[in-house]
């Protein structure tokens, strides 16, 4: 119970950083899926949820700061989980980054085929989803955010087995360049979901002791 109360005091922070990560992403994969409207359109939307997350980072980072002197014997739990959740939601914004200056250059470059194209996508949608469970996990019950992390977890990397199928298996079919395109949004897809995965299992190690 004292480390749910001591939590609870940056949890507020720590579901905002979460949730705008969640935003940022979502953005960055609609633009680099989307083409009615065309991608680059798309891209203001990420570069204002990058400058709120960025905000609420710096925030958090001084209400961190504040927790460090407070004479508690479980501030030091809240100290870690806070600054970790921290660092992974710096990273998940410099990928989002990443993903929306592929989105950026998409319309000049050769067309990804269709289920090349579909299967980058899915992961944006799976990424996003575990974005959201992670946030959830700040308020939620260990064992439901193991389980859809888990599923979650478990269908990334599917998809990322079934996309090396779709660009190997026939390589002459896929543009270089557009192969390229799948396999770094593919590699930074898959980092945001280990960060997703990452402040779930610091979300749940705060409110009850034990990691997911």
């Amino acid at each position: 119970m004292r480390n749910r109360q001591e939590f609870s005091g940056l949890s507020g922070q720590l579901i905002e950083v979460i949730d705008l990560s969640r935003i940022a992403l979502e953005h960055a994969a609609a633009a680099l899926c989307d083409h009615d409207p065309p991608a680059g359109s798309r891209l203001p939307d990420v570069e204002k949820a990058l400058f709120a997350q960025r905000q609420a980072v710096e925030d958090q980072a001084l209400a961190i700061e504040e927790t460090r002197v407070e004479p508690s014997d479980t501030a030091l739990r809240t100290i870690v989980v806070a600054a970790q959740i921290n660092a992974d939601a710096e990273c998940v914004g410099e990928l989002v980054r990443r993903l929306a200056e592929i989105a950026g250059s998409r319309p000049s470059r050769p067309t990804m085929p269709t289920e090349v194209q579909a299967t980058v996508c899915s992961m944006g949608r799976v990424c996003v989803e575990m974005m959201a469970i992670a946030g959830s996990a700040v308020g939620s019950a260990q064992a439901a955010t193991e389980a859809g992390m888990g599923a979650d977890d478990a269908e990334m990397h599917r998809l990322r087995r079934l996309l090396y199928q779709l660009l190997l298996h026939d390589p002459g079919t896929v543009h270089v360049d557009a192969a390229l395109d799948a396999s770094l949004a593919c590699r930074y897809y898959m980092r945001c979901a280990e960060h997703a995965i990452s402040m779930a299992r610091h979300a749940v190690l705060a409110v009850h002791g034990d990691p997911v």
